[in-house]
């Protein structure tokens, strides 16, 4: 079993569409467990038509809820909160004490070790979901976080270990992660045990930017890093850029893909079980790289001597 993590340093540049378009050609291949790693924005199960059989919440931190019948307004927990959280009520409240905004609620717990009155006590909320349940290329894990919640690399290593479970239940031949953009704690969780990283980018100046983040962080972590450069035709200048910062980092860029709204469109064909989108190419040069992407994952992680490494020097990449 192989884990390709697909991530990109910023978001937009077309990472949730090409993960889907990679379940379905490696559904083709063998048994597929994908696993939605941007748990912010959860975006690939609707992509893929996913219906959760089964969610579990997630446990955040404490957040400050005040009793009124035992709040005598004291005051000294909105002068203590440094992150403004307790609020008096507003004139159309008739009640006399002060309010916490779940919202803005640190969770630091000050304010219920000042109250002389204890009238503050700290409640564990709800972070989000981590789910499970079945979609157009089979099994499918999946996070959603709540707004205004802050846990998200921890609810990612939940959803990793949900789909790696997915995976030893089906003898799953690989699993396909849709990770969040960024750097941060999140992606660090994405990645963690992967195989090979698929940096997808753009021709822009701040694709450029946070696809040498990326690859510093992928260094970091000795992790395989292949790149495809998304919406190439929308810049030669910004595709120059990334040609050359691939080249300096010495990282391979296996692929460029054209600007292409029948991208999308052949998504919802796939998800919607039209089995004619299910063989590549369908006559787009942006559909045909995506193949072109599937076999350069499958020979970079084929054992030595396995004929998927054999046609290497067949694959054509578009440049």
């Amino acid at each position: 079993m192989k884990t390709v993590v697909i991530a990109s340093g910023k978001g937009g540049t077309g990472k949730t569409t090409l993960t889907a378009l990679l379940a379905h050609r490696a559904a083709l291949e063998g048994t597929v467990v994908v696993a939605d790693a941007d748990v912010e924005a959860a975006n690939l199960p609707i992509a893929l038509r996913a219906e959760s059989t089964s969610c579990e919440e997630f446990a955040g931190g404490a957040t400050a809820v005040v009793d009124p019948a035992l709040c005598v307004a004291c005051c000294m927990c909105a002068r203590a909160c440094r992150f403004d959280a307790i609020l008096w009520p507003d004139e159309t409240s008739f009640a006399q004490t002060y309010r916490v905004d779940p919202l803005v609620c640190e969770g630091c717990g000050l304010c219920a070790e000042l109250c002389p009155s204890d009238a503050i006590t700290m409640v564990p909320s709800i972070a989000g979901r981590a789910c499970v349940g079945t979609a157009a290329t089979g099994p499918i894990a999946f996070g959603e976080l709540q707004p205004a919640q802050d846990l998200s690399g921890k609810l990612v290593t939940a959803v990793r270990e949900r789909g790696d479970a997915l995976a030893d239940e089906h003898e799953a031949d690989w699993i396909l992660v849709d990770g969040p953009p960024g750097i941060g704690c999140p992606v660090i969780a994405s990645v963690s045990g992967a195989d090979v990283l698929v940096a997808v980018t753009e021709p822009s100046l701040s694709g450029e930017h946070d696809l040498r983040r990326l690859s510093e962080l992928a260094r970091q972590f000795s992790l395989l890093v292949k790149v495809v450069l998304n919406k190439a035709d929308l810049s030669e200048r910004g595709a120059d850029a990334i040609r050359h910062l691939c080249k300096q980092e010495q990282i391979e860029l296996i692929a460029t893909i054209p600007f292409d709204p029948a991208m999308a469109a052949i998504s919802v064909q796939l998800a919607d079980g039209d089995d004619s989108a299910a063989t590549l190419p369908l006559g787009s040069e942006a559909a045909e790289a995506v193949d072109i992407i599937w076999r350069e994952i499958a020979s970079a992680l084929a054992p030595t001597g396995d004929p998927a490494g054999e046609n290497d020097q067949d694959i054509a990449i578009l440049y």
